[in-house]
């Protein structure tokens, strides 16, 4: 959220199950063996069932106008703009001009729109997890809510060392499109490497959906309604540029008005009174003795000749919407090519196997397999992960089968 304008990569995916044998494939698509209840605990909730906002896990922001992202709202600790109605929690933005106040700071200010941003900082702050937020989202140019977080490490290392995790954004003249991304010092928009995907819901105005995020030391998985829609996996090595995602987070809750993303085509002032309502934030930890499986993809390279820069698990939404992708390894005494990744049962991912590493490009080095083995506009392998540790069988870069 703390961004101006964002660019979204990513290819829209379906779902089968691509190279294994008979036996892998029982051992990897029985995916309804495994419920989130068996990999997640309850650790903390709000369901807004009381009165008034509970303060000793939330904080009322109180913000002048332009603060980020040139945003035009103040941000107020009035009951106008944070409340709670019916059980659920309102932010609710309002046009009023001449609005005069002080900031957390007492400086004094003008504002013509207000709004409500809530977090819970040094209150409620973890690392890993599930994160749930069922929310029903404003409509109407100009809006622009958000379900976020922040490392708690922001005061001392500021932004984007800290980590940011977008769980939710939303803004009123694209209505429906749901965007989720991560910011970091080596993934964000001002170099133009972010990480981001995106998913329509056609009634995220019109009724309350439940926006989720899986964070693990090993990957980010986003999910609309328990569908997913966005992976990041962690291929850092321990450069807290690329991952400062081991820490503690803490979870904002805002709508913002306007600013140089969710203003780009104008403010409505006919869609004021703008609601964003939550009926509920969750968070869950992993239950004991639930864990993830250890994919091995393969791909053979018996003939061809090999970049510099070696072979790369890229493309569809596993390399997280990324041209440059996942790094592979060559098997001793042998032409395969071969990645591990750690992932949660009960998955689905869409890739290809890409020759050369091209971090900036969506050219060069792509396989060309055939559609009897994969799927839509860009010709994607695909798999779905069930409850079983697998190896897939290492399939002739751009064959559907083994190498001759």
């Amino acid at each position: 959220m703390m961004i101006s304008y964002k660019f979204f990569f990513g290819i829209i995916i379906s779902i089968v199950l691509f190279g294994c044998t008979e036996e892998q494939k029982n051992q990897i698509t029985n995916s309804n063996e495994i419920s989130n209840s068996e990999r997640w605990q309850e650790a903390w909730s709000d369901e807004f069932d009381a009165t008034e906002l509970d303060l000793s896990s939330w904080n009322k922001l109180r913000w002048r106008p332009g603060w980020v992202n040139n945003e035009l709202q103040a941000y107020t600790d009035r009951d106008t703009n944070i409340f709670i109605e019916d059980g659920h929690l309102i932010l609710q933005a309002l046009i009023e001009p001449g609005y005069f106040d002080t900031d957390y700071m007492g400086s004094e200010y003008n504002a013509d729109y207000t709004s409500g941003r809530i977090n819970t900082d040094n209150k409620i702050s973890r690392t890993y997890g599930r994160f749930e937020i069922k929310a029903k989202l404003p409509k109407g140019n100009g809006s622009w809510p958000a379900i976020w977080m922040l490392g708690e490490s922001i005061s001392d290392i500021g932004w984007p060392a800290c980590g940011e995790i977008d769980i939710m954004e939303h803004v009123g003249f694209d209505n429906g499109m749901v965007h989720g991304s991560i910011h970091t010092d080596a993934f964000n928009h001002m170099n133009n490497t972010q990480k981001s995907g995106s998913r329509f819901v056609d009634t995220a105005t019109d009724s309350f959906h439940v926006y989720s995020l899986e964070w693990t030391p090993n990957y980010l998985r986003y999910l609309i309604d328990d569908n997913a829609y966005f992976f990041v996996y962690n291929d850092s090595d321990g450069d807290e540029t690329k991952w400062p995602f081991d820490q503690q987070h803490y979870l904002i809750l805002n709508l913002a008005v306007g600013g140089d993303w969710g203003g780009a085509q104008g403010v409505d002032p006919n869609a004021f009174p703008m609601k964003m309502e939550i009926d509920y934030v969750k968070i869950y930890k992993k239950q004991e003795g639930a864990s993830d499986l250890q994919v091995t993809f393969q791909v053979d390279m018996k003939n061809e000749n090999i970049s510099g820069t070696g072979v790369w698990l890229s493309g569809g939404n596993i390399s997280s919407g990324q041209p440059g992708g996942l790094q592979m390894h060559p098997q001793e005494n042998s032409d395969i090519w071969q990645i591990t990744l750690t992932l949660p049962p009960k998955s689905n991912y869409t890739y290809k196997f890409r020759n050369g590493y091209q971090p900036n490009s969506w050219s060069g080095g792509w396989e060309t397999p055939g559609s009897e083995c994969t799927t839509g506009e860009y010709n994607d392998r695909h798999l779905n992960v069930g409850f079983n540790d697998t190896t897939l069988i290492a399939v002739c870069f751009s064959e559907c089968t083994s190498c001759d």
